[in-house]
């Protein structure tokens, strides 16, 4: 496993957002961002149609961020069929080849028709990676500030990183640890999982973006946890679940990201506003898929218009951003 202890950096970029709307804006004038989770182990023959709604929906997207393809070939596929053949893509290699559970094999991906520079894959487990995957592996650093129980906690998936020079822009895709329905106690060790992976990943970025004041970032994908699920959201780390199951404000997954816990980094999110993303009626009315954002390109002029879309066969809807 490439995980690692690293201490928390010395400066905190507190001014970071501040600045941002002072530095020159991205190349484009507009910029749009997509995201859909297509339940790739369900996604079976006579999804054409829905694919081809799907790829007329993400259609003059700059980046599109898929969840739960569990294959490059079931990726090709898709855009064969949601006429976007033409876009270029990365995917991650989380699984082993030879797994044959398919819910076991859930990769994230991303479609862009821009240049692809910089690709890079954080992985907690790269023993099953191809030669190839493992030399882009990058080590997971867990911060040191996190609680002591829950450092070794990270699920069976990371993040890629894409970067789409031309416009100094980081597309990160994550799917982070499901709570398979549970919630409070039963969800707990579910959400330290989601937890360390966005605590790693929020110093990875804050520091990135120290370094590249003109460049724009934007985490995107299933995050199993919503924003508005008063049940579940918190900011104390320190917090555990008494012995009764019924519990609140143990999950800081978007607190981590969002709200100041990697001290310096205060992403926006996009989506907060769409309710449910997830098909079953059950859950909150809060989308649990996200597109959070940080940089020039979503300063505070921005004008930003998000939309819920079709399922399009899945069992969750398309999200598409877009900025101007």
């Amino acid at each position: 496993m490439k995980l690692k202890s690293s201490s928390a950096h010395p400066l905190v970029i507190a001014l970071l957002c501040a600045l941002v709307p002072w530095i020159s804006s991205a190349s484009a004038d507009t910029v749009r961002v997509a995201l859909w989770n297509l339940d790739g182990p369900n996604r079976q023959s006579g999804h054409d149609q829905d694919l081809v709604g799907f790829g007329t929906f993400v259609d003059g997207s700059d980046a599109i961020v898929l969840v739960e393809t569990i294959s490059e070939d079931q990726l090709k596929d898709m855009k064969d069929k949601a006429s976007l053949s033409a876009l270029n893509h990365a995917i991650s290699d989380f699984a082993k080849d030879s797994e044959s559970n398919p819910y076991y094999k859930l990769e994230v991906g991303v479609l862009t028709p821009h240049r692809i520079g910089t690709f890079r894959e954080a992985d907690p487990d790269d023993e099953n990676d191809t030669p190839d995957m493992q030399a882009l592996d990058e080590d997971i650093d867990v911060p040191d500030w996190l609680p002591a129980d829950q450092r070794s906690k990270t699920g069976h998936r990371g993040w890629i990183w894409v970067e789409l020079p031309d416009l100094k822009l980081v597309v990160v895709a994550v799917h982070l640890k499901s709570s398979r329905g549970d919630g409070g106690r039963d969800d707990e060790e579910n959400a330290m999982k989601r937890e360390t992976i966005a605590a790693s990943l929020g110093v990875v970025i804050r520091e990135d973006a120290a370094r590249r004041l003109d460049w724009s970032y934007i985490v995107a994908g299933d995050f199993n946890v919503a924003p508005g699920d008063i049940d579940k959201i918190g900011y104390d780390l320190t917090y555990r679940c008494p012995a009764a199951t019924s519990c609140r404000g143990y999950d800081q997954t978007h607190a981590l990201l969002t709200g100041g816990l990697v001290h310096g980094l205060a992403m926006r999110n996009l989506t907060v506003g769409l309710g449910s993303t997830f098909a079953d009626r059950k859950y909150v009315d809060s989308p649990i898929d996200n597109i959070l954002a940080m940089g020039p390109i979503f300063n505070n002029s921005a004008r930003v218009t998000a939309e819920k879309g079709p399922l399009f066969g899945s069992d969750h809807h398309a999200v598409r951003v877009t900025v101007e």
